[in-house]
């Protein structure tokens, strides 16, 4: 799943008024703020320790590859990497 489209998802208040987003952005340590702001758009550029994190809190929902891709990161450079 892509990242985007994941943290639209997540950014959804259920009928007892909760929000999972709150729970991800608790997860990566930061803010709902910072996660609309600036993650879902890839406004600022993110540390290979972040975007990890980013993924790993996702807990199997988004792969570092498709965070990467999220942050410019082509295919084309990952499979480059990988060989």
């Amino acid at each position: 799943m892509k990242l985007y489209d994941y943290l639209r998802e997540l950014d959804r208040t259920d009928a007892r008024g909760v929000n999972p987003l709150e729970a991800y952005a608790a997860r990566v340590d930061t803010s709902v703020g910072y996660l609309r702001v600036h993650v879902l758009k890839a406004r600022k550029a993110a540390s290979l320790r972040y975007m990890r994190k980013l993924a790993i809190a996702s807990e199997g929902n988004v792969s570092l590859s498709e965070v990467l891709m999220h942050y410019g990161v082509t295919e084309e450079e990952l499979n480059k990497k990988a060989a």
